[in-house]
């Protein structure tokens, strides 16, 4: 993956869907790229929130940023709020979260829920035992049928259905225990301070995010317009979310023959940050098109399927940018190479070093090449 993370996590994106192929599955349908729909979400945001005071070095989950959770203890201070759960069980957290990598499909699982509290809630009800369907087997009788719904209690949406899917994912006790404790820790960190320091922040977050739409609607929907119109969606949502700094993700989710495609971006506040913004929604959407052209010609180990997927988002990029925008070449592959922006940029200096840190194969470049000018 890449050293400042773009965070697509196909191995996690393929969690998501029945088999490997949906991951990259495209229709041919042309997706009208004005049905995208730009906006903020606090149920995402608290999600992450808690996420970002776990630090996994060097994974492509991670969204520890010792900036944001300083930020985040002064506001405390600020705001008066004394140790919340998440403080008080971080590092704990922090080493079971470090010890068993399936917990980082915490990231993306928010987006299988029907709503908020039905996620929260399978969490918390991850090691209830849940009855069989109605006449598949189900040898109950009426009283001990009475007993069970009265242990169950009433679940919210879509509960019913997240609690076997997370109990697939997390087969592990110590697993189990840490999502029932993130669960309880996203009802307190929101309850006792998240709520409060969202709405001291409504008019700056406001203006974040109508600044960002200016840029939008002026030129960042046009460039990523070509990737998502023959992305295969049915779907295709943008959270702008203030706990994400550099990173991003992309998130499909195969739901009713439907797919629904999620990218979780960084809200800018500056110029710099809203071109750095819009070249993390053009690398999520990119992959959409990329991961199929890697497997089509891929057939090395998964680790190295992953690598190759990410090389040929950002050699794909490269070529769109250099053809269509070429002004912001050199700010992409500086973005991408984490180089400070203030630094004079030798763009064809800076493309050989680029091209060499995320190498393709001659036949993989050959096919993004052909895919880059297919775009229309």
């Amino acid at each position: 993956m890449i050293k400042k993370p773009s965070a697509s996590l196909l191995l996690f994106i393929l969690l998501l869907v029945d088999s490997p192929s949906k991951a990259v599955q495209m229709s041919t349908r042309t997706f009208n790229p004005e049905e995208i729909k730009v906006q903020m979400s606090v149920d995402v945001d608290i999600v992450y929130h808690v996420l970002a005071h776990f630090v996994v070095p060097g994974d492509p989950s991670n969204l520890y940023s010792e900036q944001y959770v300083a930020e985040i203890q002064q506001a405390k201070k600020d705001l008066e709020i004394g140790l919340t759960k998440l403080d008080q069980y971080r590092k704990s957290m922090e080493a079971v979260y470090q010890q068993h990598s399936r917990l980082r499909f915490l990231n993306l699982a928010l987006f299988m829920a029907d709503d908020f509290s039905s996620f929260k809630q399978a969490l918390l009800k991850v090691d209830i035992q849940l009855p069989p369907e109605e006449g598949v087997g189900n040898k109950e009788t009426l009283e001990e049928r009475r007993m069970r719904d009265s242990q169950l209690g009433l679940m919210f949406g879509n509960t019913r259905r997240l609690v076997p899917l997370f109990q697939k994912r997390f087969p592990d006790p110590a697993e189990r225990q840490f999502v029932k404790l993130f669960a309880e820790c996203l009802g307190d960190e929101y309850g006792n301070f998240y709520k409060v320091y969202r709405e001291a922040r409504t008019e700056l977050e406001d203006s974040k995010f109508e600044k960002f739409m200016l840029v939008w609607k002026s030129r960042g929907l046009d460039m990523v317009r070509p990737w998502a119109a023959r992305s295969g969606v049915n779907v295709f949502n943008i959270y702008l979310s203030e706990v994400l700094r550099n990173n991003g993700r992309g998130i499909p989710v195969n739901e009713d023959q439907r797919v629904i495609f999620n990218v979780v971006a960084p809200l800018p506040e500056t110029q710099d940050q809203q071109e750095k913004t819009l070249f993390v929604i053009l690398h999520e959407t990119t992959h959409r098109l990329t991961d199929q052209a890697v497997e089509s010609v891929q057939s090395t180990p998964e680790v190295e399927i992953n690598r190759a997927c990410e090389n040929a988002v950002f050699f794909a990029d490269l070529l769109y940018l250099k053809n269509r925008y070429p002004s912001l070449q050199g700010k992409y592959m500086q973005f991408f190479l984490n180089l400070p922006t203030e630094k004079p940029i030798d763009v064809s200096a800076l493309e050989g070093q680029f091209r060499s840190t995320y190498p393709l194969s001659p036949t993989l470049q050959s096919r993004i090449e052909q895919l880059v000018r297919s775009l229309s």
